[in-house]
């Protein structure tokens, strides 16, 4: 968990204000009520010892098109609309494969076969499908 910490906090700029969580919480909880508060609430990185390691990358449609993103379509603690605007930053760069499923995994723990062959032909070649793609689930 430490070095989970350690990545995480070291990600961003945390606020250390309690009273900015306790806000965040309370409005999250209404616009998100299965997950919300829980991702809003305060974390170590409020104290963490150090700054970011680097300034935060800003997702943009130039660069390589090697990028596959996976979504569960009613995923609690991801969204799928994160998802939906990650992808379109990312323009023609990435593909979004879209699971009809819940839960927060995608890939190897759900049986969507779909998502599942088109995940893993991704890691095995390289070859990403020509367009997103909406996985029914089975």
């Amino acid at each position: 968990m430490a070095s989970q910490m350690h990545v995480i906090c070291n990600d961003s700029n945390w606020p250390a204000n309690v009273s900015v969580y306790a806000r965040n919480v309370e409005q999250d909880r209404k616009a998100h009520p299965k997950f919300g508060a829980a991702g809003a609430n305060i974390t170590p990185c409020a104290f963490w010892p150090s700054e970011p390691a680097e300034k935060p990358v800003k997702l943009t449609d130039r660069g390589p098109s090697n990028i596959l993103l996976l979504q569960n379509r009613r995923d609690p603690a991801t969204p799928l609309n994160g998802a939906r605007e990650t992808r379109a930053a990312l323009g023609s760069r990435a593909r979004l494969v879209t699971a009809d499923q819940g839960g927060h995994l995608a890939y190897l723990f759900l049986d969507n076969k779909c998502a599942h062959d088109t995940v893993t032909t991704f890691l095995v070649t390289g070859d990403r499908p020509d367009k997103d793609i909406n996985c029914p689930s089975n």
